[in-house]
C-alpha cells in the first residue's frame, strides 16, 4: 500500500523515495509537520473536540486569507450550542537550535549560556522584563510621533514569564562550581553539531520556529513573525527533542509578544531545556500547558465565528 502511494504520487519506488528523504532536511521537515497535524487532529478528537481543517491557500491567494484563520484547524467541543470556534496552529521544534552559530560548541560556551538561566532566576526575569519594556517604550514613542492622535497597543507581558524563554533548571546543579564541573567533565564529542543533531549533545533546547512575515493590523509594523490574533492557541510537537509525539500548548494572548510590536509574537520561543545525564524529560510550566483542556480553561482564549471560505473540505 505504501509502495503504491509512493509510486502514484512520486513515480518512484520506496527505496528511491527514502533516499531522497534522507538527503533533504527540508522535505523531512515538511513531512514531520504534516505528521504533527494528523496526530494533533487525532489528539483533539480523542478529547471530544470537533475539528475542521483550515485551507493553507484559499482561492485568491494570501489576500483571501482571513487574518483570524491563519492556523491549521478550527476546533470546539462536540455539542457546542454557539457557533463559536478556536483556531489552533500546529508547529514543531527547531532542529538546529543548539549548534547554529557555534553558540554551544565548547564547555565554556555551555556554562555561560546556562549560568544566568540557572542561578539568580528572579533577577534574570526582572532584567528581561525591564529591557523588554524599555524597548517597547522607545518604539511606542516613535510610532505615536508618526501617527498623531492614534494609540499604540499596550504592553502585556506577565512578569512571571517575561520574554520568549521558559525553562525549569532548578535543582539540576548545586551551584556555579557544580555547573562548571559538569560542563568540563563532558567529552568534546558532546559539543559537536553531530551530537546536537542526534539529541546527544550537552543540552537540548526545545525551541519553536515560526517565521511568517506579517503586517500589524493596527500599527502597520512589518515583522517576520505571526500576529497575536492569527490563532488562539499554538500546539508544538516535541518529537524532535523527546523522541515522542507529545504536544504542548500556549495561548497567544498570554505569552509574551514581541517588544517591538505588541501585535506580533516572537519568531522563536524556548519551552524548556534538557540536560545530558541530569534532566532527560521536559518540565512544562506556564505559559505552556501539556493538556489542551487546562490551557483553554485556565487562559480562556476568545472564541471566534468560523469563516466558511477558509474551510478545507478535502
Amino acid at each position: 500500500m505504501i509502495d503504491e502511494n509512493i509510486l502514484k504520487h512520486f513515480g518512484v519506488d520506496e527505496r528511491v523515495f527514502i533516499e531522497a528523504l534522507k538527503s533533504s532536511p527540508s522535505a523531512q521537515g515538511y513531512i514531520a509537520g504534516a505528521i504533527s497535524e494528523v496526530l494533533l487532529k487525532e489528539y483533539l478528537e480523542a478529547r471530544g473536540y470537533e475539528v475542521v481543517r483550515i485551507k493553507e491557500k484559499p482561492s485568491g491567494g494570501n489576500n483571501a486569507k482571513n487574518y483570524e484563520a491563519r492556523g491549521d484547524f478550527y476546533f470546539r467541543k462536540l455539542g457546542s450550542k454557539e457557533d463559536k470556534w478556536l483556531v489552533i496552529e500546529s508547529k514543531g521544534l527547531k532542529s538546529n537550535s543548539e549548534f547554529r552559530g557555534s553558540k554551544l560548541d565548547s564547555p565554556d560556551k555551555v556554562f555561560k549560556f546556562l549560568r544566568g538561566r540557572v542561578f539568580n532566576l528572579a533577577k534574570t526575569k526582572a532584567t528581561i522584563f525591564k529591557k523588554g519594556y524599555s524597548i517597547y517604550l522607545k518604539i511606542k514613542r516613535v510610532w505615536e510621533r508618526k501617527n498623531r492622535g492614534k494609540k499604540f497597543p499596550g504592553f502585556k507581558w506577565d512578569k512571571r514569564f517575561p520574554g520568549p524563554e521558559c525553562y525549569s533548571l532548578e535543582n539540576v546543579w548545586k551551584n556555579e562550581d557544580d555547573l562548571k564541573k559538569w560542563a568540563t567533565s563532558l567529552d568534546k564529542q558532546f559539543f559537536t553539531e553531530k551530537a546536537y543533531r542526534n539529541v546527544e549533545g550537552a543540552i537540548a533546547i526545545l525551541e519553536t520556529h515560526q517565521p511568517s512575515k506579517r503586517i500589524g493590523i493596527k500599527t502597520g509594523i512589518d515583522q517576520a513573525a505571526p500576529l497575536v490574533y492569527d490563532f488562539n492557541i499554538m500546539s508544538v510537537d516535541l518529537f524532535l527533542r523527546t523522541g515522542r509525539h507529545e504536544f504542548v500548548f500556549m495561548n497567544s494572548d498570554e505569552i509574551s509578544h514581541s517588544p517591538t510590536s505588541p501585535e506580533h509574537l516572537y519568531q522563536n520561543y524556548i519551552i524548556d531545556i534538557l540536560v545530558k545525564d541530569r534532566k532527560v524529560n521536559p518540565i512544562i510550566q506556564d505559559p505552556w500547558y501539556s493538556d489542551i483542556d487546562k490551557c483553554i480553561n485556565k487562559t480562556k482564549p476568545p472564541y471566534r465565528p468560523i469563516d466558511k471560505t477558509q474551510i478545507d473540505n478535502r
